[in-house]
């Protein structure tokens, strides 16, 4: 695998969000019914804390293997094998909107189980969220309501150190969400931004929740740069035996984006 890591990285000025930040504060007019935004690098400067389980029976010790997945962003940014973040979002006379997402990461790392047996373990995971956005306007405060499905595809790989590979297995489902966000335009060229969503219902996974809060400046008429923080957590199980999988942590960090506007 090619190592993205320095340069694409650190100038993926990273994730998740500009995600958040799809608007235009002045009114539309009948010549300007539409509002585009596009965020095609962002960072997001994750840290996982949970668990992931996934059952085997080709691994010493038995089945399922379940590994804490606590890691900070420092082991994030070392592990990183691959990255690709985008988002866009559209508005119709400022009122009716949709908004895409799509974020791809994979990390690579190795570690010892309790029976002494070295594994490196790859993990490739994607998410991405298509969602409608309804907006009611009060002065400077815009507020959406946000409906969607938020799609996971997780594809652990777990192979022993100078061996074979004993796990290769993906998992995929989606969540439906309902949620709503918050932006304000507080000063000339500033905005703040605030989105909150719940899903799954045991539809997808058993539960499903997220959290965004960013700080957005628009010096430029087509562009804007972003800060902010954001967290997601899922909580999901599927399968016994060797079909068992199981993920349940939380992705969490700041954030930071360019999003240009049109």
């Amino acid at each position: 695998m090619n190592h993205l890591k320095t340069t694409p990285i650190l100038f993926a000025i990273f994730l998740f969000l500009a995600f958040n930040t799809s608007h235009t504060w002045a009114a539309s007019t009948s010549e300007d019914n539409w509002q585009f935004n596009l965020a095609p690098f962002y960072l997001w400067g994750i840290n996982i804390a949970g668990d992931m389980a996934v059952g085997t029976d080709k691994i010493p010790g038995g089945s399922p293997l379940s590994k804490p997945v606590d890691i900070p962003f420092d082991d994030i940014f070392d592990a990183m094998e691959g990255a690709f973040i985008v988002h866009f979002e559209t508005m119709y006379k400022n009122n009716w909107g949709l908004l895409i997402d799509v974020d791809y990461l994979d990390l690579g790392n190795s570690f010892t189980n309790n029976q002494g047996v070295d594994l490196k373990v790859d993990l490739e995971v994607t998410l991405a969220e298509v969602a409608g956005l309804y907006r009611i306007t009060r002065n400077d405060h815009n507020f959406d309501a946000v409906f969607g499905f938020r799609g996971y595809m997780l594809d652990p790989g777990v192979t022993l150190s100078n061996g074979p590979k004993v796990v290769d297995k993906s998992q995929e489902w989606i969540d439906p969400f309902l949620g709503g966000r918050w932006l304000w335009n507080f000063a000339e060229k500033w905005s703040v931004i605030a989105r909150g969503d719940i899903g799954g219902f045991g539809l997808g996974s058993d539960l499903s929740w997220q959290l965004a809060g960013l700080v957005e400046w628009q010096p430029f008429k087509y562009a804007s740069f972003l800060a902010g923080y954001r967290a997601l957590d899922v909580k999901y199980e599927t399968g016994s035996g060797n079909d068992y999988f199981k993920f349940d942590a939380t992705i969490h960090g700041p954030i930071l984006g360019i999003n240009f506007k049109w």
